[in-house]
């Protein structure tokens, strides 16, 4: 999953950096990253649906943290114009996440109807940034053995 997330990422208008890690690695490697960056965090526990043709569906929670670099000392106001500029990278991302291709058809399905969270991140990490949390769920399309 995390190549296909960074892939995802990196294709992103804004040409976004990627990295992935705990919250604590994310801190440490934050410090020698080109911002804006995208963070993953470690996956959240993956649900595996048996079908009866045979094939498997994976259906998994990710979050996401698309971050812009920030001066310290800068109110919560002052960021709101980095919160929009973050809140559209993530935007885009479920975008071309939808329409991403490995091989020769789509990765991952985001059915409709299906919500996203997103929530504004002030002054994160040492090096301080801000920007929006996404936490989506994806679906993957269907795994046959081979």
């Amino acid at each position: 999953m995390r190549n296909q997330i960074e892939a995802i990422a990196k294709s992103l208008s804004a040409s976004p950096s990627f990295l992935y890690g705990t919250e604590k690695e994310l801190n440490t490697l934050a410090d020698d990253i080109t911002f804006p960056c995208v963070f993953m965090h470690p996956l959240q526990p993956v649900i595996l649906s048996p079908h009866v043709n045979g094939s498997v569906n994976n259906v998994f929670t990710l979050y996401l943290e698309f971050l812009f670099k920030t001066d310290f000392g800068r109110f919560t106001a002052e960021n709101e114009d980095i919160v929009q500029q973050a809140l559209l990278l993530a935007n885009e991302f479920i975008v071309k996440a939808s329409k991403y291709r490995d091989a020769e058809g789509r990765y991952f399905k985001i059915k409709p109807g299906e919500k996203a969270k997103c929530v504004p991140v002030y002054n994160k990490f040492d090096s301080n940034t801000t920007g929006v949390g996404l936490t989506i769920t994806l679906n993957t399309m269907y795994f046959n053995a081979y």
